[in-house]
This record gives structure tokens, C-alpha cells and sequence, in this order.
């Protein structure tokens, strides 16, 4: 019997329990958690966080759309003009494949050997003058082979020896398209450059050089020429320096390097170049002028 009491109490306290719950389950139901002071203070936070956020990503995007503008449309005007050169390569092409006085090898498909016939072909009617004969075996080619860098480049000089100056450049910056590293299209679209008397973009396509191969001295001592003869001396020490860098007892380079100091007006650098002039060749006939100039600097 005093066993059970214990019993009836819990199931007593347990009902009140349930009881109270039932009676208040509607109202807890109705309990708007977002209402609560804390939790909409939270909320308020994070939505300030993140339109703080969506700004800065968008000043950000603004920013850099801005910077790769000039950049994008570049690269498309510079698409846009390689697909106008192609074309224009391509209907040349055509045209010249209907000629009957071409011969078979100008229409048609033709293999490796056939297109490095074609070549070579061309190459002789230009050692001949044969501009005509050249430009048509190298377009013959092309068009079998559209991305052989050797018929472009033989086709730009068929024209640069033409005096198509314009349709020269084209075709060697297309090469560039197709092999970025081509030392001799650069050193041509500088020589090309220089005829213009563009000097300085001349200068720009024999800088590229440079990065393909560093340590080529002359490629310096060019730059340096050009820069001198545009009086642009501070980028030309820095030129003939670097041509020193590479052959440091070069009497032509120290020449140079000793005359460009002394219109800078810098001593130290002309008196060091003297005195290994003089060490190198004692003979040269302008140590005594460089002397007198640089004693009255």
C-alpha cells in the first residue's frame, strides 16, 4: 500500500504536467521567434553585412571592368583584323589557284612534301625576282597548309620587297599569331618600323626580341642606336650597359657608352669607360677628344 502512493503521486504530477502543456500549445504555436528583440536585432545585422558586401562586390566588379576594358577591346579589334587578314589571304589564295597558268600544284589538296616543294619553289622565283611566281607558290601553300609559319613569313618578304609595306606587317604579325616566339618576324616588323621612320615602335618589336633571347648584344647596340638618334640618352645607357654586360671589352660598345655618359653629364661612368677604352684599344683616334670632354665636365 505505501508503495503505491509514491506511484499515484508521479502519474498525479504527470498529468498536471500534460495538463498545462495542452492548454498551452496553442500559444506556443503562435510564438513569432523572428519577433523577439535579440533575434531581429541578429537579422537586422546580417542583412547590413550583406548589403555592405553586394556593394563592395559590385564597386569591385565596376573597378576591374573598367581596367580590362581597353584591354578586351583591343583584343577583339586585334581578332576582328586577323580574321580580315585571313580572309583576304584566303580569296588570294582562291583566286590564284584558278589560274591555268599555275599548274596543277596550285589547286587541290597536296601533301607535306608537296607543300615544302611549293616552298622551296617559291623561294627560288624570288632569289629570280619572280615576285608573281613567289607570291603564288607561297599562297598555294598557305592554302593547303593555312598554318605554315614558313610560307607567311616568305610571303611577307615577297611583299616587303614590293614595297607593300602594309601587307608585309600583317603578314608577319600573323606569324607572331601563329608562333609567339619568332625572332626574325619581330626583327623584320622592326626593320619595317625603321623604313617608316617609326623609331619608336621599332624599338618596341626589337625589346620583344629580347625576351626570346637575352643575350644577344647587337639587338642591344641597335636599341641603343635608335634611342640615341631620338635623344632619349637615359634609356640608351641603360641599353649600351647591357650590350657591356655581355661583351664587356667591346671597343665599339665602350665608344658608345663613354659618349652617351658625357652628354648625361656623368662622370663617373665616362671616366670609367675611358680609362678601359684606353686599356682596349690604345690606338683610338678619339681618346684625346673624350679626355678633353670629360675633364671639362
Amino acid at each position: 500500500m505505501n508503495s503505491i502512493i509514491p506511484l499515484v503521486l508521479i502519474l498525479f504530477s504527470l498529468a498536471v504536467i500534460v495538463v498545462i502543456i495542452v492548454r498551452k500549445f496553442p500559444q506556443l504555436l503562435l510564438l513569432d521567434v523572428d519577433s523577439l528583440p535579440e533575434i531581429k536585432q541578429e537579422k537586422k545585422k546580417d542583412d547590413l553585412i550583406r548589403k555592405k558586401a553586394e556593394q563592395e562586390e559590385k564597386k569591385i566588379y565596376k573597378q576591374f571592368s573598367n581596367l580590362l576594358g581597353p584591354f578586351i577591346q583591343k583584343l577583339k579589334d586585334l581578332q576582328l583584323s586577323f580574321r580580315k587578314y585571313v580572309g583576304k589571304i584566303e580569296r588570294k589564295a582562291q583566286r590564284f589557284s584558278k589560274k591555268k597558268d599555275g599548274g596543277d600544284t596550285l589547286s587541290g589538296k597536296v601533301s607535306k612534301e608537296d607543300v615544302n616543294a611549293l616552298i622551296q619553289d617559291a623561294r627560288q622565283a624570288f632569289g629570280d625576282d619572280d615576285f608573281d611566281t613567289a607570291e603564288q607558290k607561297y599562297l598555294a601553300a598557305i592554302k593547303s597548309e593555312p598554318k605554315n609559319k614558313e610560307a607567311y613569313k616568305g610571303l611577307a618578304q615577297v611583299y616587303s620587297a614590293q614595297d607593300q609595306t602594309k601587307e608585309s606587317e600583317e603578314t608577319y604579325a600573323f606569324v607572331l599569331q601563329l608562333d609567339p616566339t619568332d625572332e626574325e618576324s619581330l626583327v623584320k616588323l622592326g626593320e619595317l618600323s625603321e623604313k617608316q621612320g617609326k623609331l619608336e615602335k621599332a624599338v618596341e618589336y626589337y625589346q620583344q626580341t629580347l625576351l626570346i633571347n637575352p643575350h644577344n648584344p647587337q639587338r642591344f647596340v641597335k636599341i641603343f642606336d635608335l634611342l640615341f638618334g631620338i635623344g632619349q640618352y637615359e634609356t640608351a645607357l641603360e641599353a649600351i650597359q647591357q650590350a657591356l654586360n655581355i661583351e664587356p671589352q667591346n671597343p665599339k660598345y665602350l665608344d658608345n657608352f663613354v659618349e652617351v655618359s658625357i652628354i648625361l653629364g656623368r662622370k663617373d661612368l665616362a671616366d670609367d669607360g675611358f680609362k678601359q677604352l684606353r686599356m682596349i684599344n690604345p690606338e683610338n683616334q678619339k681618346l684625346e677628344s673624350f679626355r678633353q670632354r670629360i675633364d671639362d665636365l
